[in-house]
């Protein structure tokens, strides 16, 4: 197996690390420790990764870092606890199924509320931050997607990556290292087959915790419900999400997987070529294939014993073509009703989001040592795509 060509990680040393950077030593509860040590080793044996230290090493140090803090944070705002989060739905659909549409269409509603990319990149305020300002925060975080951007530069044709728009909360759960972030970003299939098989509860138990935190921050947002959104629920946290949140309704967006998959591999890819000696595009279809495949069984197996009414089936076809259509559905589905200000919202949600401001995103299903033939055997368990709207769980 080829290694990486810089030092390897340790993880005592990235734990004494984020203590010397923060000048605090209180990481709470230490579960998040097991899948740490899972990560660092699956990194160390499998990425490939150029520079270790300025890559995984430094993602990790500054989610260890950020854990120190969250504790610190709440023994500075103990009233944060008394935050009250009510997840309204999460959307749980394969990537590239229209899911972030349908995100930015529910978070634009008067009604609702999602977590902002600059904070779910900087959850907490500076040092020396004016309460009720994170424009430092925010300032920051627009340089950081810039930096991305120029690191990746195939992935704006790919996926919308903006500083002051909502994103997923994959985000913060990267916090707890049960994550599809780091299979996504690297080239690490044992960490990926050994996540999506745990026990999600803790994790999903510390994203509550990161929501009370910036809900504490942002008390407009009280009284507006929570619209969640990350494939993660899918590809391995679903026991989690329900564990912490039993009652929430699941917006599937559906796509056909020979759509979804090649794309994916395609976003994955340009995250990691520029930074791995040891990743292969041609390897990737497989490897994805079997992630993929194992988290839409086991949800196929799990919404059989769901309550009626507590999936959303949402068809990609409807979310182009209709957008706020289906917002407006989802919306009726989910009892929230719909009105003038929610169709004035997604109207204007639409308009700045068109497709067409972002270059075009080329790739091939063979490149991924993906055909459509084997797309289709490998997924032919999943029913047919649901009818044009769909508000049940048969």
């Amino acid at each position: 197996m080829a290694q990486h060509t810089g030092n390897p990680l340790d993880v005592e040393a990235l734990l004494a690390r984020a203590r010397s950077e923060t000048q605090l030593d209180d990481f709470g509860d230490p579960w998040f420790l097991a899948p740490l040590t899972k990560l660092v080793a699956c990194v160390n044996a499998e990425a490939g990764l150029i520079a270790p230290d300025a890559g995984a090493g430094m993602r990790i140090a500054s989610a260890l870092s950020d854990r120190l803090k969250l504790v610190q944070y709440f023994k500075d705002h103990p009233e944060a606890h008394h935050e009250t989060i009510d997840a309204v739905c999460a959307i749980i659909g394969l990537p590239r199924t229209g899911s972030t549409v349908m995100q930015r269409l529910l978070a634009s509603s008067p009604k609702l509320t999602s977590l902002f990319w600059w904070e779910a990149t900087f959850p907490l305020p500076f040092p020396g931050e004016t309460v009720g300002d994170p424009a430092p925060r925010q300032q920051l975080a627009a340089q950081v997607v810039d930096s991305l951007l120029e690191l990746w530069p195939d992935f704006e044709s790919i996926d919308p990556i903006e500083a002051m728009v909502v994103s997923e909360e994959v985000i913060l759960l990267d916090r707890t290292f049960l994550s599809t972030s780091y299979d996504s970003m690297m080239n690490v299939p044992s960490y990926g087959f050994w996540m999506a098989d745990q026990d999600h509860a803790p994790a999903y138990r510390d994203l509550l915790l990161w929501l009370k935190a910036i809900q504490h921050q942002s008390p407009w947002r009280r009284g507006r419900r929570w619209v969640l959104k990350t494939p993660h629920h899918v590809l391995g946290g679903m026991n989690g999400l329900l564990a912490v949140f039993p009652a929430v309704k699941l917006v599937m967006t559906n796509r056909d997987v020979a759509d979804v998959l090649p794309s994916y591999c395609s976003m994955c890819a340009s995250m990691s070529v520029n930074t791995s000696t040891t990743y292969r595009r041609d390897v990737q279809g497989a490897y994805w294939t079997q992630r993929f495949k194992t988290g839409l069984q086991r949800f196929a197996a799990l919404r059989q014993t769901l309550p009626p009414g507590q999936v959303i089936d949402v068809a990609y076809r409807d979310t182009v073509s209709d957008p706020v259509g289906t917002l407006e559905n989802v919306m009726i589905a989910l009892g929230l009703g719909f009105d003038a200000a929610d169709r004035a919202a997604g109207e204007a949600c639409i308009a700045d989001n068109a497709r067409d401001k972002r270059p075009p995103h080329k790739y091939s299903a063979e490149e991924f040592g993906l055909t459509t033939d084997q797309i289709a055997r490998d997924f032919a368990f999943m029913a047919s795509p649901p009818a044009p709207f769909s508000g049940e769980n048969t």
